[in-house]
């Protein structure tokens, strides 16, 4: 039984942030059993971020017709993920606020409109995000379009310095540049002209996605936690809403003539369905209780695994190049997490 002064509440427990010395806690455990789980809490969100970017693309990839186009309506796609985000998430803490203590019931959702309204930025961005996957991947395949996603690396560096005042070291600058580096290096050549401007305009896609993605990931990082005492699952709930807000317009004014609303939702529309909706689902839990840069780790790992996916059941046709990009990544990823890794293994420092 534990003690009144260590009862389940979100104001007890720290953030676990990448860079720090501040003891690490999952939001479900008290700070007197930290030492025992938090690596442990910290490896599962890690492990399912990792396998949600595995499945999403590889999903939308077999959802795709001969000639790119998708058997469903995408933007219906978008708001249906938002929905199903918000059953989820109303649920969950439907059950947290049933088993709250009488006098922290309040904290749990106690947000007024207007502070709500710093959500409705970065909606916008994932609303454009989410809308870009589907252009993006119209012309590249999963492999290819996890590889380019890699961008966001170094755009994530660039706007940590900017948006959260933090300083990377120049090993880590290197680091977030070699990473950039061989994601271009993995650009396929193409002796088709239209397939060359095919590519070019998906890797535009891409690029825009990742910028949009990325910042309203660390400003959501950022307000998530600003806001401890509040429910995770309330501020995903309102997160959504926008969301969901944002998608009508976009399904309306983007209105697909040849489409009706929910056609082509077959197995694979389900299968995108279920993918996206748990991506969105496990970030929310990166952003508040860890980094947004053990994200951007998951997701290079991801891309790895992807290729590999990719090079089995779609056309991604790997050459020197595409592998060499892939050693690439590693070290960068290894250079920019190793002080981490070591911290984290009571490993003391090396040259190498």
């Amino acid at each position: 039984m534990l003690k009144k002064s260590h009862k389940l509440d979100l104001t007890e427990f720290e953030l676990q942030e990448l860079g720090t010395t501040s003891k690490k806690v999952s939001f479900l455990t008290p700070l007197a059993k930290e030492e025992s789980t938090s690596w442990f809490v910290y490896m599962q969100i890690v492990f399912i971020a990792i396998a949600v970017k595995v499945i999403q693309p590889l999903a939308i990839g077999y959802a795709k017709n001969d000639d790119g186009s998708y058997r469903f309506n995408e933007s219906t796609m978008v708001l249906l993920v938002e929905i199903v985000k918000v059953i989820f998430c109303a649920c969950v803490f439907a059950v947290q606020y049933k088993r709250a203590e009488d006098e922290d019931k309040h904290e749990l959702y106690n947000l007024p409109f207007k502070q709500s309204l710093h959500f409705f930025i970065p909606a916008l961005l994932y609303t454009a995000s989410n809308t870009l996957v589907y252009f993006g991947m119209s012309y590249i395949n999963p492999g290819l379009f996890i590889v380019f996603g890699n961008t966001r690396i170094l755009i994530a560096g660039i706007l940590y310095r900017f948006m959260m005042g933090k300083t990377q070291t120049d090993l880590q600058w290197l680091s977030l540049f070699l990473i950039a580096a061989g994601a271009v290096l993995s650009s396929p050549a193409s002796d088709n002209k239209d397939g060359r401007d095919n590519y070019i305009l998906g890797l535009f896609f891409v690029i825009i996605m990742s910028i949009c993605s990325t910042s309203a990931s660390i400003y959501t990082e950022k307000y998530f936690k600003q806001t401890q005492k509040l429910s995770i699952f309330y501020q995903n709930i309102v997160l959504y809403i926008y969301g969901i807000i944002l998608n009508i317009f976009v399904i309306i004014f983007l209105r697909q003539s040849d489409k009706g609303l929910l056609d082509g939702f077959d197995q694979a529309g389900c299968m995108v369905l279920a993918a996206q909706s748990l991506m969105g689902i496990s970030l929310s839990f990166i952003f508040k209780y860890l980094d947004n840069i053990v994200y951007v780790i998951a997701l290079t790992v991801a891309m790895l695994i992807t290729a590999i996916f990719s090079m089995a059941f779609f056309e991604l046709s790997p050459t020197i190049g595409f592998f060499c990009s892939m050693v690439i990544i590693i070290v960068g990823i290894y250079l920019f997490y190793r002080s981490k890794l070591f911290e984290k293994l009571n490993i003391k420092e090396i040259v190498f």
